[in-house]
């Protein structure tokens, strides 16, 4: 029957342990297995014996960031939860946390961004992956802090760039750079870092125009990996684009494009500053204008990308690359609007840098958690999803026979795969810790 009244219903109090976050001790499991806590508390930022140590305010806030919390005072609602407190253990109020933010230098930070890429190692390993897609790729996040910049499109804010594993939907290294920063600034570095941590895994690499450029090129050579990249059409590229002979060109159709005529060929390309560089595949699609240029008077629009993938058709290429925007894309689209940094809390840019490398961490302990812990159906859940389902879950905390007892309803439709979630973390405490 549903209540049609308002007034139909009076309000309360118990004593007993309520918590309305049932789910997200599950997660910090999952951080513990990853061996989080000692990695954490190895870094220099604790400058009294007192007082939290920095695993604890790392999980409080990855917490706070995993439940949906969208400013540090946000973590009062988990600290009044005297079920989840009962679970978790203390947890530090907002401003310890802010302070603890403050105190990240710049190496902290490197030391924080390297924990964050040792534990999406651990996960790909965990899972037996044995061929790895990384998406290069970054993504604006607006602000009005004291501290930005503006970017060449006229806004002001930050310009963070990361690396996402496409199999797993999970972030694997990020850098929080200005809103001024270049777009292909430290991609080179990252991915030299990021492909040095996965011996044994096969790579490829798939990035927009802000990773053509040849020191990149040159990294994935030197490191064996195959790759897609989306090709600037700069002067000497669109040289080689109209040198393309009309007998080339060949009818192309694509789902991505359904409404155009387009064409595909290929040639090869070489970059000319780069002398140690062989030529690569350049694959090109074009379709003709809607309406003329007012100085470029070619007829077609042209979209190219290079790659190293010499045994795969030029439309399998294309279609390869394309998918780019299901892995890193939707990734950094949930970072944004899943996992914090919509707002950053801070106005000092090492603290938001820090707090960046803090919600990639909670990406990927969320990604390790369905991939490890949850059925098959749920391992491509948003967090938003799994808000709903299992994180916020009520639920009634006691004490009984020296145990610690969380009750949830027996109605609960996903009670089983909660339960199974449980035991499957118990069991990776042991098997993990190994790895």
């Amino acid at each position: 029957m549903i209540t049609k009244d308002i007034n139909g219903f009076k309000i309360t109090t118990t004593k007993q342990a309520i918590t309305s976050f049932a789910g997200l001790p599950l997660l910090l499991g999952m951080a513990k297995n990853l061996g989080l806590e000692e990695q954490i508390n190895a870094l220099p930022l604790k400058e009294r014996k007192r007082g939290y140590k920095p695993a604890e305010s790392a999980f409080a806030l990855m917490g706070l960031i995993q439940s949906g919390g969208e400013a540090l005072d946000d973590v009062s609602l988990l600290k009044g939860d005297e079920g989840l407190c009962e679970l978790w253990g203390g947890l530090p109020a907002s401003n310890t946390l802010g302070e603890w933010l403050r105190r990240f230098n710049r190496k902290t930070v490197h030391q924080l961004g390297r924990i964050q890429l040792a534990a999406a190692v651990k996960v790909m390993r965990a899972c037996k992956l044995v061929q790895a897609t990384l998406d290069v790729d970054a993504f604006f996040l607006e602000s009005q802090k004291s501290d930005v910049e503006m970017n060449y499109e006229g806004l002001w804010g930050y310009n963070p760039m990361g690396v996402t594993c496409a199999e797993l939907k999970m972030p694997m290294a990020g850098i929080f750079r200005d809103g001024s920063a270049s777009p292909m600034a430290n991609i080179a570095a990252m991915l030299k870092r990021t492909i040095e941590a996965l011996p044994g895994i096969a790579v490829r690499v798939r990035s927009d125009s802000a990773g053509f450029q040849a020191k990149v090129v040159r990294v994935l050579r030197d490191k064996g990996a195959d790759f897609t990249i989306t090709m600037r059409k700069d002067e000497n590229v669109q040289g080689s684009i109209y040198g393309i002979p009309e007998t080339k060109w060949k009818s192309y159709e694509t789902s991505a494009w359904k409404n155009r005529k387009c064409e595909i060929a290929e040639d090869l390309h070489v970059f000319v500053d780069a002398k140690d560089l062989p030529a690569y595949r350049m694959i090109v699609i074009r379709w003709p204008k809607e309406e003329p240029g007012l100085f470029d008077k070619t007829p077609y629009e042209y979209h190219a990308v290079l790659t190293s993938m010499d045994n795969w058709t030029a439309g399998l290429v294309l279609q390869f690359h394309r998918t780019r925007q299901d892995g890193s894309e939707n990734v950094n689209k949930e970072l944004s609007g899943g996992f914090g940094l919509s707002k950053l809390p801070c106005r000092e840019f090492m603290a938001n840098a820090a707090y960046f490398q803090m919600a990639l961490l909670s990406c990927t302990v969320s990604a390790a958690f369905r991939h490890l812990a949850l059925p098959e159906s749920w391992k491509h859940l948003t967090i938003k999803t799994l808000r709903f389902r299992m994180i916020r879950l009520a639920g009634i905390v006691s004490r009984r026979a020296r145990y610690l007892w969380l009750k949830v309803s027996e109605n609960y439709p996903f009670r089983e795969i909660f339960e199974n979630a449980r035991y499957r973390l118990l069991w990776l405490s042991t098997n993990m810790s190994t790895a």
